[in-house]
């Protein structure tokens, strides 16, 4: 085996093929940006893990790309079991691994994101890093550059968002209170102090669970600006950006364990943001506070604001 560092990519996928194509073709670009880069690269092993998709997609990435490894669940694994499957997978196989990188197939990359994300992730060495975002439509703009929390009551304040790219330099890295796995770094040895993603209490929605379990472990968490992301917000669970919610609506949001609403993953989020109880009572109920008053609001625009026919 080489003796080169590695760098292991995981790639979760569910019966959407035409998304993981492209998603597949910006991330492949990018790795083969990158081993052109430089005489002596980190190797970058690819790990798709597909969890019993029914249309073909395990079948054409083998056709099309031969050099990704494809592991297969068993449908039920979701988001967290999907990651751990494949994390996993890269723990026990490669032995010189420095770290892994969650990523989705539903996302939009710039030739050059993995040489500057491993260029941050070499320059901090130890952190967790994730990666800025924007979208296609509008590329100029920071979408998610990281957050900030009120530590007691949760109240959130979002990091440069919607300031133009332009006024930030190319290899900015600014802390965050947490991080989201549409690019996600994480050393393995983090992995060895914290373990891995918990899916039973987040069988969805748990990229946050190992960012906020490692900082409680000294861990730094930052959002690197010059490894760019771009969402495909059609791709994602439709209720949670939507403007306006009728009651049936509201009720999946803040039950649905898919959601960023649901009052499970609050609970659970609040859980591991916090050191103990007499932390966790005032930033949960901070937290359910200002999640219930969006969705609540979004269901007074729907009835309230709509314009007569």
């Amino acid at each position: 085996m080489s003796t080169s560092n590695v760098y292991a990519i995981v790639i979760p996928i569910y019966n959407r093929l035409q998304v993981t194509k492209e998603g597949l073709k910006y991330i492949m670009a990018a790795v083969a940006n990158y081993t052109r880069s430089s005489s002596r690269p980190a190797a970058i092993e690819v790990i798709v893990v597909d969890d019993g998709s029914t249309d073909g997609s395990k079948e054409w990435i083998g056709l099309h790309y031969p050099q990704i490894r494809i592991l297969v669940g068993t449908g039920d694994l979701w988001w967290t079991g999907s990651v751990n499957m494949g994390i996993s997978y890269a723990l026990n196989r490669f032995q010189n691994l420095k770290g892994i990188i969650l990523q989705n197939d539903d996302v939009a990359l710039d030739p050059d994101w993995l040489i500057k994300y491993i260029g941050d992730i070499e320059m901090h060495p130890g952190a967790l890093i994730g990666c800025a975002t924007s979208t296609l439509e509008s590329k100029d703009r920071i979408l998610y550059g990281g957050r900030q929390m009120h530590p007691w009551f949760a109240r959130e304040k979002k990091i440069n968002h919607l300031q133009h790219r332009d006024n930030l330099s190319k290899d900015y890295t600014t802390p965050s209170f947490d991080l989201y796995g549409r690019g996600l770094y994480i050393p393995k040895a983090a992995f060895e102090e914290v373990g891995l993603f918990d899916q039973q209490r987040f069988k969805h929605r748990g990229d946050m669970d190992i960012p906020l379990r490692a900082k409680k472990k000294g861990y730094k968490l930052l959002v690197s600006y010059g490894a760019i992301v771009y969402e495909l917000p059609q791709f994602a669970y439709n209720l949670d950006g939507k403007q306006r919610l009728t009651l049936k609506e509201a009720y999946t949001l803040l039950t649905d364990f898919r959601s960023s609403y649901s009052l499970k993953h609050i609970y659970f989020y609040s859980l591991i943001a916090t050191r103990n109880a007499i932390h966790f009572i005032p930033f949960f109920a901070g937290n359910l506070y200002f999640h219930v008053r969006n969705v609540c609001w979004r269901v007074c625009k729907n009835y309230l604001l709509s314009s007569p026919l």
